[in-house]
């Protein structure tokens, strides 16, 4: 069984890289499947309209194509992590660069693109239905989003300091052990 951590210090040309990626994919465990999937599921989740699978997808073709070489002794598994948390960072810079242009030039608001937007809308729906029977977080969650996003028309419902934290935690709580992800578009 190929080894997926690279050690051949011959092979130094691209196609030798992209000939050893191909077999050390092709030689990947389902457990080594399911770690990349995990990876490309929590990258995709820092930028909204991204999906997992095209994030995976990409990194993949950069690996394959030659365009990222596959250094000596790094595991196969890091080397794609690390291409798609350079593909992500790209994309966070390009819209942080897109919005200070836009501020820049002197508006006032950036307009999300509606993919974005209809992210948002779809995981604001899937946490409140989730949250359904907890009116202090949905409450927390209210006040947060006119903090955020300026609703300053509709009052938020007033929370005791005890109820904020409380309903803080057990929002935290059910992110931390990923007791939304089935909820989460």
């Amino acid at each position: 069984m190929l080894h997926p951590v690279r050690s051949d210090t011959a092979a130094a040309s691209a196609d030798s890289s992209t000939e050893a990626v191909a077999r050390a994919l092709a030689a990947l465990t389902p457990s080594d499947l399911v770690r990349l999937k995990r990876l490309a599921q929590l990258r995709a989740r820092l930028l909204p309209g991204l999906e997992w699978d095209e994030l995976l997808n990409e990194a993949l073709l950069r690996a394959l194509d030659g365009s990222r070489r596959w250094p000596d002794g790094v595991p196969l598994l890091a080397f794609i992590a690390g291409i798609m948390r350079s593909l992500v960072d790209g994309r966070v810079h390009e819209r942080r660069d897109l919005a200070e242009r836009a501020l820049a030039g002197g508006e006032t608001r950036a307009v999300a693109p509606p993919d974005a937007r209809l992210h948002a809308r779809q995981c604001l729906a899937a946490i409140a239905q989730f949250f359904a029977g907890d009116p202090d977080v949905l409450a927390f969650i209210g006040a947060l989003a006119r903090q955020y996003l300026g609703g300053a028309g509709h009052p938020a419902p007033q929370l005791s300091r005890k109820r904020h934290e409380a309903a803080r935690k057990r929002l935290a709580r059910a992110i931390l052990r990923g007791q939304l992800d089935e909820f989460l578009p």
